[in-house]
């Protein structure tokens, strides 16, 4: 890291005045600060909280890119875009969306309770191990479990029901010795966050998390936030301080995702909006956070087991809707009425 000196960085007066009060002339200074005791440490040495440090760490790291900003040619980026997506086992879902989600991207998906916004993130967690060989990305995930919805059993279950349909389906090729199912759950990395400022400190973290794992053989390919609403609407935290902290928030994402070619999917509420007398259900936290996402997904309950996937936002497809089903094995396409009973009768026969 090169000692550029922060008085030469387009930072905010207050923020360089914090710096160089205690001591910090240097972007390195400030990097090596943080990497040798984390956030917290750099925290604790310019006397602020973590949010507020990680909010300070984001503007500097921002400036100092500015400063060495490079441009692409359109076909790299058209090149760039010729990757691979994390496939959700709907068929129909995953040609609405080109192939899966897509990797280096911010996808948002966004639902009413029990609508299948977790048990989607969990199948994608899962999928995210399938070997290339197969069409897979060969990775593991990251899962950011904000309000304790995430469950190892159930993942346990897709796991199971991803390596039976993968052996099944690919007799006559070899698999991995490791693509098993606890092999799979041992790549899914939980971390629980009960406030916001943990939350913050945690994603600021990622980074090196990924670094560490970038080498590996199975790199992480997905980062799940679940779900980036629950801390915003339960503080106290005034409403400009959300929003730029929000703003930070996927800003920081985004640059993660791209990196490291990460595919990034954040949950989020719904909640209702007053509009001309007329009430109306829409994603949580705003136009600003909408306007950051890459791709928006709402989902629906239509039946018990039927969801409802609508595509309203994205920069490669048009507006639509696929249908999927929640079922023992995970997500997968949605059965018709003359499937379900064949369903029926080998459950019957079974029976």
């Amino acid at each position: 890291m090169p000692a550029i000196p922060l008085a030469q960085l387009p930072l905010r007066p207050s923020t360089l005045l914090i710096f160089q009060k205690r001591g910090f002339s240097t972007v390195k200074e400030v990097e090596e600060a943080k990497a040798n005791g984390g956030i917290s440490n750099l925290s604790e040495e310019l006397g602020l909280s973590l949010a507020q440090t990680a909010v300070l760490v984001r503007e500097i790291k921002s400036a100092s890119a500015s400063t060495e900003t490079q441009g692409s040619t359109a076909l790299s980026l058209l090149q760039s875009r010729k990757q691979r997506s994390i496939i959700t086992f709907s068929k129909s879902v995953d040609n609405m969306l080109g192939g899966g989600i897509s990797l280096g991207e911010l996808t948002e998906v966004c639902g009413l309770p029990g609508a299948g916004k977790t048990q989607l993130a969990m199948q994608l967690c899962v999928n995210s191990s399938i070997p290339e060989m197969v069409g897979g990305v060969c990775g593991q995930a990251i899962y950011i479990d904000t309000e304790g919805s995430f469950s190892p059993e159930r993942c346990r279950s897709m796991a199971q029901a991803l390596v039976k349909h993968v052996q099944k389906s690919s007799k006559n090729k070899k698999l991995p010795d490791w693509f098993e199912f606890d092999a799979i759950l041992n790549g899914i990395h939980v971390f629980r966050v009960y406030d916001e400022a943990t939350q913050v400190a945690v994603m600021h973290s990622l980074p090196q998390y990924l670094e560490k794992h970038q080498q590996s053989p199975r790199p992480i390919r997905l980062i799940v936030l679940d779900s980036i609403a629950f801390h915003y609407r339960s503080t106290t935290s005034d409403y400009l301080g959300r929003t730029k902290s929000l703003s930070d928030t996927a800003s920081l994402l985004s640059d993660i995702g791209s990196k490291y070619n990460t595919a990034v999917v954040v949950i989020n509420h719904m909640t209702t909006k007053i509009n001309g007398g007329i009430s109306q259900v829409v994603p949580a936290l705003g136009e600003s956070w909408a306007h950051a996402v890459t791709t928006r997904l709402i989902l629906a309950s239509d039946e018990q087991t039927i969801r409802t996937c609508r595509l309203v936002k994205s920069p490669h497809k048009a507006y639509a809707v696929a249908q999927c089903e929640v079922r023992e094995c995970g997500i997968r396409d949605a059965m018709t009425a003359d499937q379900q009973n064949q369903d029926r009768k080998r459950q019957r026969v079974h029976a």
